[in-house]
């Protein structure tokens, strides 16, 4: 005999089999019965959650000849057992992602007419609604809304985003949910003991988490399962399947991004999970999935974690430095995003992860304890709320002629209001600290800068901070006038007003250049006349002693 798939065998096929979907089941069966049925419905929900069951236990329960008191079909008339075998003249089921042109349409709208042949109505299961075509929909259109009184229409999708709106408001809608961890867990249970097989809890938790809220992703998986080990499943053999890390090579990994030990660490427990045959994008999502279970488990507690879960992060969370802030956590989390995102745009896949994780350890390995990291951000807040400093002469010019920030010399007016810039006291903190604490400002302030910062390597000298990005288009957007006015000002209240900073690309290297020095003045640029003139032109402008002039002609 023919294998049959476990989903297939353990269909439900009443209402009251159906999991996870009291709400939809109920309605339903209040509407058979009390006869309170409408000519078209709407099933929408994720893959595998009950959506097109449903459709065909409704179809029993409306052509049932024994109908119990409770709304369930019998399952033992000749109607039932002939939609069970999909052998109803009355029943049809059509799939839309491959009968999805018009034609096929036209053909239902040709026969809705007919009188229903063996039950009281003729029922249209339409599965994957939204792959009809525009044309198509058109053409049903006119028939959702004044179909003959004979017909009910059953329209089940997992996207009805995309349906039109015209379809949808002629059709009952019901959501079907994605099945929660216990429930699947409890069904599968179930199935074992049918089955007569035996499942490690850890393995079937690891299969009911991996199904993602869908009952027959969990039945295959365990088909699959079954298929490869026999009837003794173990965890080692789901996460094989599934394609998940080994435990053992996370909790390296996890130990390694989280500790300053060697850098070779990180690339030899990488490299060793690749040549299990994990693919670097299951590398970022487990990794991704440790950091967001860790935080959770930290912030929210042990009781939203599964039984095997709970063993594994209680062990990992004895490995990790309690220091560690969140910040730092969701911090690692962006830094792993936009590795994803790098991966998808064909950036080299190996390149990419690395030096995701290097960024990542050295977040982790050396991140405060959450109360300095909370000072760091209260300072932070405390330079970007303060008045704005005003701009500076910069020595900009680079060898390889590196765009110059600024040119323009002070006027007195800005020598007034960089008077006025009270830098934060920050010598006791580290090279290192202050940076963060210059990095925590900007993105509080502006994220499209730190954005940008974050594309560039930072080289902080006692007079100066050189931004050296990889690629010039990078360094022409931070040439913005908003990116470059933000910089200056958090730079001079981190590190003080006589800071520099220079704005590089590759190996350029900036060459300083002296700042004129402004001549000592006599008590004749004081009058009035040369104070207007220097407001005209923003700048010192020396002016020659007349009298002195003329005795030195003579």
């Amino acid at each position: 005999m023919a294998h049959q798939a476990l989903y297939r065998i353990y269909r439900p096929r009443s209402f009251d089999e159906v999991i996870g979907q009291s709400r939809v089941v109920e309605t339903l069966r209040q509407a058979v019965c009390q006869s309170r049925l409408t000519h078209a419905y709407l099933f929408a929900g994720p893959r595998g959650t009950g959506k097109t069951s449903v459709a065909r236990i409704l179809a029993k329960a409306i052509q049932c000849e024994a109908l119990t008191e409770e709304g369930e079909p019998c399952l033992r008339c000749s109607a039932c057992i002939a939609v069970e075998k999909g052998q109803h003249l009355d029943v049809l089921e059509i799939d839309a992602a491959s009968n999805r042109g018009i034609d096929e349409i036209r053909e239902i709208k040709e026969r809705i007419d007919q009188s229903p042949v063996m039950g009281r109505y003729r029922i249209y299961i339409i599965d994957e609604v939204h792959m009809l075509t525009t044309e198509a929909f058109n053409a049903l259109l006119k028939t959702l809304e004044e179909p003959p009184p004979h017909v009910i229409f059953v329209l089940a999708t997992t996207e009805p985003q995309k349906l039109p709106v015209t379809v949808l408001s002629r059709c009952q809608r019901y959501e079907f949910q994605r099945l929660t961890v216990g429930l699947i867990e409890e069904r599968l249970r179930q199935v074992i003991a049918e089955e007569h097989v035996q499942v490690e809890p850890a393995a079937l938790e690891l299969i009911a988490e991996y199904a993602d809220g869908a009952m027959r992703d969990a039945l295959s998986l365990l088909d699959q399962t079954i298929a490869v080990s026999g009837k003794n499943i173990t965890y080692q053999t789901v996460s094989e399947l599934v394609g998940t890390v080994e435990p053992i090579m996370m909790e390296q990994i996890m130990t390694a991004l989280t500790s300053p030990t060697d850098l070779g660490d990180v690339m030899r427990t990488l490299d060793d999970i690749y040549r299990q045959g994990k693919d670097y994008r299951t590398v970022l999502r487990s990794i991704a999935q440790q950091i967001r279970d860790i935080v959770i488990w930290r912030q929210a507690g042990k009781d939203l974690f599964p039984q095997y879960r709970r063993e594994w992060l209680e062990q990992l969370d004895a490995r990790l430095p309690a220091k560690i802030s969140a910040a730092s956590w969701f911090h690692a989390l962006e830094l792993l995003a936009e590795a994803d995102t790098r991966l998808r745009s064909g950036f080299p896949a190996q390149l990419s992860v690395e030096l995701a994780l290097l960024k990542i350890r050295e977040e982790l390995a050396y991140s405060k304890e959450p109360s300095s990291a909370q000072e760091e951000r209260e300072r932070a807040h405390r330079v970007t709320s303060s008045p704005k400093a005003a701009p500076v002469v910069y020595a900009e010019e680079a060898v390889h002629n590196p765009e110059r920030v600024s040119s323009a010399p002070k006027s007195s007016a800005d020598k007034n209001h960089d008077n006025d810039v009270a830098p934060i006291d920050s010598q006791d903190m580290s090279q290192d600290e202050r940076l963060k604490l210059f990095l925590e400002a900007i993105r509080q302030e502006r994220p499209s800068t730190y954005a940008l910062l974050q594309e560039a390597r930072l080289q902080v000298t006692p007079k100066a901070l050189e931004v050296i990005f990889s690629f010039p288009a990078h360094r022409d957007l931070m040439m913005a006038s908003h990116h470059k006015a933000l910089l200056e000002q958090v730079l001079h209240k981190v590190y003080g007003p006589e800071m520099q900073y220079y704005l590089l690309v590759g190996n350029e290297r900036p060459v300083m250049v002296s700042k004129p020095t402004a001549p000592q003045l006599s008590q004749n640029d004081r009058a009035p006349l040369v104070d207007e003139i220097r407001s005209w032109f923003g700048a010192e402008l020396p002016v020659k002693n007349i009298e002195e002039s003329n005795e030195g002609g003579q």
